[in-house]
């Protein structure tokens, strides 16, 4: 039953090494469900780019949401971007996990009820209900709450109650993910924060599970709107995550209970995982991180190209992925095309962030993310 739990806390599978640097998430007073560390990346730094869009609208609207648009803070709050962009360069360099920290508490914070930072409450309004950071989905996995605190800072330093932790997460995370390589983008605000947050909905089927089939995975994408390619390229942020031995290394020895390796991963993967992963019994044995692909640090279509060309995978949902016929011919296109795959992470994350949002008069404007006005 522990390792279920254990393994029920991997959502989204970015798995991230903490270090000295690592922003912590906790409020030591929090009642958290359950305990469990993660680990990861870099930058890569490309030249100003020109894009269509800019030429012919500066203020871009979101087709997903047309309340959320680019330049949203250019009369109120004209630094906002700029701060954001350098407290998360400054961070960088101490501690480039923090890039997945952030994509992931994106993640986290979407697709549960929309994208309106009550992932980052300490507590609910109604009361009652613990909330959803403290979920065993969440937990200490669940870091970069510290980060988007200290911008939030920055920005009411100057912009006294303006800029909202919604759009504050969303505009780290676009961010974050230029500093993993993919091409600058204009972020959208707009989005306004709620007032309620509570674990049993995070727990709700609201997230994936690493050992889910893959009927499972496609059904619960496709109820938050998003279709089997989509779901796809969301998992590429793969790209830039490890996992723990503990959480995969039955599928090298002992896979169901059966005695044996899964058969899906071929013999020259599973002797590499062993040779990562120690015996069991040793304290290293839970501890050792193991990358997903080569460059743990870089947004890259390399996770796609270990599936297509040595079948690796760590979790057995990543496994699905080149075995499903549903999703093969996907994970074959990004594996092919590395340029198709960071255009189309970057569109499908800015749909991510435009999921559910509050906007105008919805929610408020937090003047503390961690709590409600």
């Amino acid at each position: 039953m522990t390792r279920i739990f254990l393994t029920s806390l991997l959502l989204f599978h970015l798995f991230l090494v903490p270090s000295k640097a690592a922003e912590g998430l906790h409020n030591p007073q929090l009642p958290f469900r359950f305990p469990f560390p993660f680990g990861f990346p870099g930058r890569v730094e490309e030249p100003p780019q020109e894009y269509e869009q800019d030429k012919t609208d500066d203020k871009q609207t979101n087709q997903l949401n047309p309340n959320l648009r680019e330049g949203f803070y250019s009369d109120t709050c004209p630094n906002a971007e700029k701060i954001v962009a350098d407290v998360l360069a400054n961070t960088i360099k101490k501690n480039p996990n923090a890039v997945a920290n952030l994509i992931r508490l994106q993640f986290h914070d979407c697709f549960v009820v929309g994208c309106d930072a009550s992932v980052l409450l300490d507590y609910s309004r109604d009361g009652g209900d613990q909330v959803e950071k403290s979920s065993m989905f969440n937990g200490l996995l669940l870091k970069g709450a510290d980060l988007i605190d200290e911008i939030k800072t920055k920005l009411e330093e100057q912009c006294p109650q303006t800029v909202s932790c919604a759009d504050t997460l969303a505009f780290a995370t676009n961010e974050a993910m230029t500093l993993a390589g993919l091409p600058p983008r204009k972020p959208l605000g707009g989005r306004r924060d709620g007032l309620d947050s509570r674990a049993t909905v995070a727990e709700d089927n609201n997230l994936p599970l690493p050992n889910w089939s893959m009927d499972q995975m496609l059904e619960l994408f496709n109820k938050k709107g998003f279709n089997a390619e989509e779901m796809v390229v969301l998992l590429g942020a793969h790209s830039v995550g490890y996992a723990h031995c503990d959480v995969f290394v039955e599928r090298l020895n002992n896979f169901q209970k059966s005695g044996k390796p899964d058969p899906e991963l071929p013999g020259p993967v599973i002797n590499e995982l062993k040779g990562e992963c120690k015996d069991p019994g040793t304290p290293q044995y839970r501890n050792p991180p193991v990358s997903f692909d080569e460059t743990p640090t870089l947004l890259d279509n390399l996770f796609f190209k270990n599936l297509v060309e040595r079948k690796k995978s760590l979790l057995i949902t990543d496994s699905h992925l080149i075995a499903d016929l549903r999703t093969t011919p996907i994970v074959q296109q990004m594996a092919a095309d590395a340029e198709l795959f960071r255009k189309r992470f970057a569109e499908v994350m800015v749909k991510l962030s435009s999921l559910n949002v509050l906007t105008g008069n919805d929610g408020e404007v937090r003047k503390i993310c961690r709590s409600s006005n």
